[in-house]
């Protein structure tokens, strides 16, 4: 070996003990993935390429189960489709596992026009503009008058549905206050009973049965299907047990039975799959897609992998890497890797790091703090299951027992608020209701959708299914109407204002399950209040 060649090796050394390589080895729904292997894919790629061809033919929605012990890819496996949806012409949402039974269907209906409100609701107008003769722009004006054209494409599209197509047209005829009003109404936002009339709406996107209206009229009447991609469906059993379980499932089936133009994959741990399975009723079990498992790494998929991975870095350091493709590692590494990862994805490339350390840094390994394999999308779903979880964790230190009680519904099937919790200390139980308002931005104020909720919340109390009530806002909220029903109330709704660090900490320990002392102290006090 020449003296230029051990300068040149020298060379890359530096650069790789500088800036190592393989920084993260958890698959994230938010975070795209650069390196893709396909081998262990491909029977899951062609059975959902199929579902996506026949949705296109015929419309009808899919249920297609991909299973996969943890670490095996699930999470990856939507990053494959994701980069497929120009070429087969379908729209991917990704949509992490409602982590409680709580209006799983406007969890659902958040992430699909997260991601597409920025194309869905102009081709839907187009559609209905094309079908309906509607040319004269304009149609909207304020107190929602309307032309013949409009009155016959309402009558078309009957109940809930009626003021889904009422806020569709709007953003796309309306002049610029209605554009606005609209835009806010599908998103998902609260608007003031002022605001509702100059739109001619009469309902909120927040109980499934609208929230489920939305996803039928958006889905069936673009061209290109929409896969949701469900992630970790034993969310729910893991956090509050088997009857969450079948809620989710059944709202998920609703999904399914009800529109058209909609694949489901549905990502779960195989080895709770016969539990899911053996829950679903025969027509679903009927119609649903055979389950596909994703397939383990062998020795050449982690070359692979590892290959892909230094091109990469190679490239973005801005040189020509080794002639030897494995530098710095050996042959005899990937023996050892394969071996001891049994052939699971994650658990791979964790080793390849930990050997890529000892290469660069001798025997002391770099530790590495565990990586998070959780998206939190901050839904009323997810906040309000991440307060219940909080308070229920700064309980036990109490003696207190805080334990949820699924929100009661009505002879329709709505539900008032968002959960309903019992808080027992000795032999007194007080029952609180929680709402959280569905805002998109918790740095600016929640006022009206604050003010909506606090009404929610006075209405159960004045029924009697709850005694006190705790509604988390942000931390900006203002406006006289809300405050003016916080002080009707007489102290037995506690507002909790928090920001976007702050719910995103909050959500954040209830995945882990070990609040922050932040979150930890305002439980607390929120605990003490609700115990006095």
């Amino acid at each position: 070996m020449t003296e230029e060649h051990d300068e040149t090796y020298e060379m890359y050394f530096e650069i790789l003990k500088e800036n190592p390589p393989l920084k993260r080895y958890v698959s994230r729904g938010d975070i795209p993935d650069e390196i893709d292997v396909p081998g262990p894919h491909l029977e899951a790629d062609r059975v959902v390429s199929r579902a996506i061809r026949n949705t296109h033919t015929d419309k009808t929605s899919r249920l297609q189960p991909i299973l996969g012990s943890a670490g095996m890819g699930k999470t990856h496996f939507f990053w494959v489709l994701k980069d497929r949806e120009e070429d087969e012409d379908f729209s991917a949402v990704y949509v992490p596992s409602p982590p409680s039974p709580i209006r799983n269907i406007l969890h659902i209906y958040s992430c699909l026009v997260d991601e597409t409100a920025n194309w869905i609701f102009k081709e839907v107008g187009e559609k209905l503009e094309e079908k309906y003769g509607i040319k004269k722009k304009g149609i909207f004006i304020k107190r929602y008058e309307v032309n013949d054209a409009l009155n016959k494409v309402i009558a078309d599209y009957p109940g809930l549905a009626s003021d889904v197509v009422r806020s569709i047209l709007a953003y796309n005829f309306g002049d610029e206050e209605v554009r606005s009003l609209a835009r806010r109404w599908l998103l998902g936002a609260a608007l003031s009973d002022e605001e509702m009339e100059i739109l001619g709406v009469k309902t909120l996107i927040e109980e499934d049965d609208i929230s489920l209206a939305a996803l039928k009229v958006l889905t069936e009447m673009i061209d290109r299907p929409v896969v949701l991609f469900i992630d970790e469906m034993e969310g729910p059993f893991n956090t509050y047990g088997k009857e969450a379980e079948v809620r989710f499932l059944e709202n998920l089936k609703r999904i399914y039975n009800e529109t058209k133009n909609v694949i489901i994959v549905a990502s779960c741990l195989k080895e709770i799959w016969d539990r899911i399975y053996g829950l679903m009723d025969a027509p679903t079990k009927s119609r649903m897609e055979r389950p596909v498992e994703l397939e383990k790494f062998n020795k050449e998929h982690i070359i692979e992998f590892y290959k892909k991975a230094m091109e990469i870095y190679w490239e973005e350091n801005n040189i020509d890497g080794p002639e030897d493709e494995l530098f710095p590692l050996k042959e005899d590494d990937f023996e050892f890797v394969i071996e001891r990862s049994k052939g699971n994805p994650r658990e791979a490339i964790r080793l390849l790091i930990d050997k890529l350390d000892e290469k660069l840094f001798g025997k002391k390994i770099i530790e590495k703090e565990p990586q998070k394999d959780y998206v939190i999308k901050l839904t009323p779903t997810v906040v309000a299951h991440a307060i219940t979880k909080a308070l229920e964790w700064a309980a036990r230190g109490v003696g207190v027992d805080v334990s949820l009680l699924l929100s009661p519904e009505d002879k329709k099937g709505k539900q008032d608020v968002a959960a309903i919790i019992s808080v027992k200390q000795a032999d007194r139980e007080v029952k609180v209701a929680v709402e959280v308002p569905n805002v998109k931005n918790w740095d600016r104020s929640g006022g009206v959708a604050a003010f909506y909720g606090t009404k929610r919340l006075k209405k159960v109390i004045e029924q009697g299914k709850a005694s006190r009530g705790i509604i988390v806002i942000p931390k900006k909220t203002t406006g006289a109407k809300f405050e003016q029903i916080i002080q009707e109330l007489g102290g037995k709704v506690i507002p909790v204002k928090v920001n976007q660090d702050e719910a995103l900490k909050l959500a954040e320990s209830s995945m882990s399950n070990m609040p922050d002392e932040s979150t930890l102290s305002m439980v607390n006090e929120i605990l003490k209040a609700l115990v006095e």
